[in-house]
């Protein structure tokens, strides 16, 4: 509702109660009105109260809108006393144009301001207090507003950093896979070479707002993967246990690449045997596991860019700090992104 909207519904609410009031009076015997008197008592008070709300009320308070605390209380202040006077004076002008016989009038609005100047004051204060109501929602309003945009632009300019950080960092890792096998089996360069296209397309084209399917997702893990496993050969193994259902969960596009890349450069470390990496998801706790059999975590991981990008990332699509993790259980290294 707007606040002129509001205003005009109180003075017509106003009216009503006086209706009410004046009949009530009139039931116990203390009135007798008469059809004029039901006519023209409220509406004179409701047209007076909204006329002058239109013609100085509002116009005053707008103007004083970007004025320094101080002076537009004093202004404020001195246009109360100025709207009562004005409204009393206008108000008993109704009576001589309706009435036959009317009272006298400076009799009248003598006795009104010393009986009634204060109900008058009250209704400017009321209106001056839905005013200034407005303007305080309206500035949280806009506020709220800001943050959010000032939030988005900075998520939007975040992942494109990240992004851009992705790109080379994954290139440049995947290359380096290519080169090693170039000379011995270049057939196997050659199928490596044509994933690491289909890839790079991806991440290339991939606008990091928009969330992907853990389907979609998988898709090109499994190219990255097999980018691998021509490299390791039977040293490397994965499996990818995912439901139908948790297949249908939204995460950022290409946010499972950087940890399984991680998984693979520092799981070997040690390693006399295969290394497996196992990605698990459950549907129902929003919960993705990228597991491997590794070179087992002495103490808290440090996070190079790889993983620090998946952190960020996770951190701007869920809203919490904690949305990635990595552990030891046992013989598996976890890493867990939490979606919800």
């Amino acid at each position: 509702m707007k606040r002129i909207h509001l205003i005009l519904a109180l003075w017509l609410l106003l009216a009503i109660s006086t209706w009410f009031q004046m009949f009530v009076y009139e039931y116990f015997g203390k009135y007798d009105y008469g059809l004029t008197d039901y006519l023209v008592r409220p509406l004179a008070s409701m047209a007076t109260g909204i006329g002058l709300f239109f013609l100085l009320i509002l116009p005053v308070f707008d103007k004083t809108l970007q004025w320094n605390k101080w002076s537009r209380f004093l202004t404020l202040s001195a246009l109360g006393l100025f709207y009562s006077i004005i409204f009393i004076l206008i108000l008993h002008l109704f009576p001589i144009l309706f009435y036959d016989n009317p009272s006298d009038y400076k009799k009248s609005i003598f006795g009104f301001f010393v009986a009634d100047f204060h109900n008058v004051l009250k209704n400017y204060l009321f209106q001056i207090a839905v005013l200034f109501v407005f303007e305080y929602v309206r500035k949280e309003t806009n506020s709220i507003t800001r943050q959010k945009d000032l939030e988005i632009e900075l998520n939007r300019t975040k992942l494109q950093l990240l992004k851009s950080q992705l790109q080379p960092h994954f290139l440049f890792n995947a290359l380096n896979s290519v080169v090693a096998e170039i000379d011995i089996k270049p057939a196997k360069a050659q199928d490596m070479l044509i994933n690491i296209s289909d890839v790079l397309r991806v991440t290339l084209d991939s606008d990091f707002m928009e969330p992907v399917t853990l389907a979609e997702e998988l898709t090109i893990i499994e190219k990255y993967l097999s980018i691998e496993k021509n490299r390791y050969e039977d040293q490397l193994i994965y499996q990818i246990a995912v439901s139908d259902k948790a297949l249908q969960l939204k995460v950022p596009k290409l946010i499972l690449q950087a940890i399984v890349e991680n998984a693979i450069k520092h799981g070997f470390r040690g390693m006399e045997t295969a290394l497996t990496i196992k990605i698990e998801a459950s549907f129902e706790q929003k919960v993705i596991y990228i597991k491997n059999n590794g070179s087992k975590l002495n103490r808290k991981p440090d996070f190079g860019t790889g993983l620090t990008n998946v952190s960020e990332r996770l951190k701007i699509f869920t809203g919490q700090e904690n949305a990635f993790e990595i552990y030891q259980d046992d013989q598996w290294i976890i890493n867990k992104i939490s979606l919800k």
